[in-house]
């Protein structure tokens, strides 16, 4: 059939579907009458019209809408539209994003767009989801578009008030991926609010731990937790050093309890690494009942998943244990301070944490002063012992 007719609805009906083994994909045909309408054919027989335009040397194209619920008049007629939109000099393609943009808001964005996305690229996703509950009640009821960068700073400056320098911050880079991706992904024209607004400052060298009066009374505290789950992996935290979400996300079929190794697939660094586990992790695994269906070692509310937010139960069973100023990440500090306090070297340190720059581990440097002087006061006696002794002048 002639690729070039004056479309009617019954030449279009009778268009066939797109021959399967074509290379291409679909079947194009052009409208004679109104320049740039075409009529897309695809291997199911599926139809829709589309506009294929140049503006400013670039080549481009606009879906108009589904054959036959957009008829030939209809599809003549915003073909029409948009032709007469170049002629102004505006491109109908930014125009129509820029009414799209208009009307989405950030909460149906983030559902129906970034969310998707973020599950099935990061491996932080629901932390990405966990944010967006704060983030939600704030902007998502207002259009992309509508959103401006002074109430952005407003939030950042109010989350570092009510929160901390990080937690403002990672909500902040968390709006910032969103808008880039909206703008990326043609939902949004325009720059990004977030754009120009400055991190705040954070103390990335923070040194809390657990004494040894907190230790004691954080893990009765963990003891009289209803929720065995989320005692047993805030334990394990403590127990392994590891990072809050490798044990919240552990599996069991990367445990071996007969070696003692717990298999890390993807770690922080980007590296595999084993975890070795000593007694008390082994006998916790031990202890934990493998929930049918489950593949997690510390098991969610909800069935087949993981737990997703511990922060409730970790407010929860430090008001028990009486401690206050600790985060979760704190256990990890603590179990580098244990190892150090009982002989463990830099070195260890860095491979019990996995720690890929062996900078990172020089923050507990000064929690092995005692170690490194009682090293050096065995030198100094291996020293003394081989050297001869003075013999006295007559």
């Amino acid at each position: 059939m002639n690729r070039q007719f004056r479309f009617n609805k019954k030449l279009i009906d009778a268009l066939p579907p797109h021959p399967g083994d074509a290379k291409a994909k679909e079947s194009e045909y052009s409208d004679t009458e109104v320049a740039g309408l075409r009529i897309i054919v695809n291997r199911r027989g599926r139809k829709y019209f589309l506009f294929r335009y140049s503006f400013r040397g670039a080549k481009r194209s606009m879906k108009l809408g589904d054959y036959p619920q957009m008829d030939v008049a209809d599809a003549r007629h915003r073909t029409l539209d948009y032709r007469a939109q170049i002629a102004t000099g505006t491109d109908p393609q930014a125009a129509a994003t820029v009414a799209s943009s208009s009307q989405l808001t950030l909460r149906t964005f983030v559902t129906d767009d970034y969310l998707p996305h973020a599950y099935a690229t990061k491996r932080s996703a629901k932390d990405d989801e966990s944010r967006l509950r704060n983030i939600l009640p704030e902007f998502g009821d207002l259009p992309l578009g509508q959103i401006s960068s002074h109430s952005i700073q407003q939030f950042h400056d109010r989350l570092r008030l009510q929160k901390c320098a990080a937690t403002a911050n990672r909500h902040l880079a968390l709006l910032k991926r969103c808008f880039n991706l909206a703008i990326i992904w043609g939902k949004l024209v325009g720059a990004n609010p977030v754009r120009g607004i400055r991190m705040h400052q954070e103390n990335n060298q923070r040194q809390r731990y657990l004494s040894g009066d907190e230790l004691r009374s954080f893990l009765n505290a963990l003891d009289e937790e209803a929720s065995r789950p989320l005692a047993d992996a805030l334990r394990f935290l403590l127990m392994t050093g590891a990072r809050r979400n490798e044990v919240l996300l552990a599996r069991w079929d990367a445990i071996d309890i007969d070696k003692r190794q717990w298999f890390l697939p993807n770690t922080k660094s980007g590296k595999s690494r084993f975890v070795l586990l000593n007694d008390g992790a082994i006998e916790l695994l031990r202890q934990r009942d493998r929930q049918a269906g489950n593949v997690y070692v510390f098991p969610g509310k909800n069935a087949g998943e993981a737990i997703c937010n511990p922060y409730k139960g970790f407010r929860r069973v430090l008001k028990r244990a009486g401690i206050s100023d600790l985060r979760i990440h704190d256990l990890r500090h603590s179990f580098a301070s244990l190892a150090i306090n009982n002989g463990a070297t830099l070195y260890e340190v860095q491979h019990l944490l996995g720690h890929s720059d062996s900078k990172t581990s020089q923050r507990y440097a000064h929690m092995a002063s005692d170690n490194l002087r009682k090293a050096s006061a065995h030198v100094s006696a291996v020293i003394a012992k081989a050297q001869p002794k003075a013999i006295p002048v007559a």
